[in-house]
């Protein structure tokens, strides 16, 4: 399960904003500290792991689903109810309905998991698993016997 994340935008350039007070300066807009964030998020290559999970699960007769990652940082993998307020901050989520508390990472990736479960029940697999098509050799050795005569 992948989340469908927009790198591209994840990525875009901090942009500068001008001082009012002072025409042809720009305030402070933390575009070094994006620079720096945005290295990071293109040098783990996100991109490259999924595709060679879907060769792989093309491979194998798996299903790779691709989850829409909206609210799975803000929803409460216990009772579903979506309230910004529950991430108390980076690590931190404490569900404000039900007072469940869990690290933010693992309950957003448990509620990705769930979204992945409920999106591969509803989607066919093209290959059923284990289900690959045995290849013939009888071509290749006819190809080959009439390449020598």
């Amino acid at each position: 399960m992948f989340e469908a994340l927009k790198t591209k935008n994840m990525t875009a350039t901090a942009k500068p904003v001008p001082d009012p007070d002072r025409p042809g300066a720009f305030l402070p807009n933390g575009a070094a500290a994006k620079s720096g964030l945005n290295r990071s998020i293109l040098d783990k290559g996100w991109h490259r792991i999924e595709v060679a999970t879907r060769s792989k699960a093309r491979y194998t007769g798996s299903c790779v689903v691709t989850v829409n990652p909206a609210y799975t940082s803000q929803t409460c993998n216990v009772c579903k109810v979506v309230d910004w307020t529950s991430r108390e901050s980076q690590a931190v989520f404490r569900c404000t309905s039900c007072g469940h508390a869990e690290h933010a990472d693992v309950n957003a990736a448990k509620n990705i998991l769930t979204a992945g479960r409920a999106e591969h029940a509803q989607a066919r697999p093209a290959v059923r698993a284990g289900a690959r098509k045995p290849r013939s050799r009888v071509g290749r050795k006819a190809n080959r016997q009439a390449a020598v005569a």
